[in-house]
Order: C-alpha cells, then structure tokens, then sequence
C-alpha cells in the first residue's frame, strides 16, 4: 500500500497511529507530499488536493482520513471502533475531532487573512478547540495501554497538534486530568513515530 502523508497533517496522524497500532507499517510506504504545491500525480490521486490519501494492494484510491481508517479497520486487527461501548468511544472522539478540525482552519485561514485568529470565524475556532480540551478533560478516552481506539487516537491527536501549532499559551494550564491522561501515554511507539514536526 501507499499513503501520501505530510509531516504535521492531523488527518494524517489519525491514520498512521491506525497503521502503527495494527502492525501494518511493514506493508505501507509513505510518501511525503506538500499538498500546497499541487503535484500532478497526488492531484491524480486525490483532486481535493488533501492528504492523506491510501492507495490499497490492488489499486483503489481512498481518500479522507475517515474513510481509510474504515477500510484499515476491515483489513486488520484490533479495531478502534469497538463494539464495546462503542458510542462513548464515539462521544469521546467527536470533540477531539472537532477541536482538531478548528485547528487545522485556523492554520489555513492564516494564509488567506492576516486577521483570521480574531475574525468572527477564527474567534469560534479558537472557543472550539478550548472546548474541546475540556470535555476530553472531563470524559478521558480510556489509555492506550488498556485499548487503541479511535477516541484516544483523536484526543493525543487534537492534544498534540494544537500544542504543536499553538504555542503561545499552556493548553493545559486548567486541564489536569487531561494533562496527567497525555502524560500515561508518553513512550508508546505509536505515538512516538508519528508525533507532528516541521
């Protein structure tokens, strides 16, 4: 299989802790794109213009992070969609999920808008991921150690990737549970290989 990746993609993140936790990392090649520039074979494989995008063992092209954690989840073993208590894992995911996508429109609106954080769509993105944080703080996804499961996959993803992106304040300052949950966490190989860098 192939994936086009970036190396700060959230999206992207979300499907390569999926690849890891599965053991699929053998069987996948990465390649890194900048979706910004518009390569004619990525624009082939997805016209959106988005990573990540999975081309499978047999030629069909997936795009959409969502999409491609489905099929990865039909291919192997464990699944991150579990059939037990599977609609508070989703409860849990869904502002994690949300927190990320505010984050990832506010990096975007920055490059069209100099005013964008504090425009009236960037004011509701920043309320949204702050948001977000608190209710992970108050309903954590369960620890890696105990199950790998798409709640905690988007919460150290969202976690991550707005302190990465945001750094001019501590995300966590009033979030203790939050914080002590990210520190359990600290050392899994999943997380370690696929942490968001420049």
């Amino acid at each position: 299989m192939h994936l086009y990746v970036n190396t700060t993609s959230p999206f992207v993140r979300l499907v390569r802790l999926a690849i890891e936790e599965k053991g699929l990392s053998d069987r996948v090649e990465l390649e890194i794109v900048d979706p910004w520039k518009d390569p004619d074979a990525f624009l082939e494989a997805n016209p959106a213009g988005r990573v990540p995008v999975l081309t499978t063992d047999d030629g069909h092209v997936i795009a959409e992070a969502h999409l491609i954690l489905r099929y990865l989840d039909e291919i192997a073993a464990p699944s991150i969609y579990p059939a037990e208590d599977l609609a508070r894992t989703l409860a849990i995911a869904a502002p994690a999920l949300g927190a990320t996508e505010a984050a990832t429109a506010i990096i975007i609106g920055r490059k069209s808008s100099d005013g964008f954080d504090t425009d009236m769509v960037g004011s509701k993105r920043y309320r949204t991921m702050a948001e977000g944080l608190a209710r992970l703080d108050a309903h954590l996804p369960r620890d890696f150690d105990d199950r790998p499961d798409i709640a905690n996959f988007a919460a150290v993803t969202a976690l991550d990737y707005i302190v990465f992106r945001f750094t001019d304040r501590d995300w966590l300052a009033d979030l203790p549970n939050l914080r002590a949950w990210r520190e359990r966490q600290k050392g899994r190989p999943s997380l370690e290989a696929t942490m968001p860098y420049i």
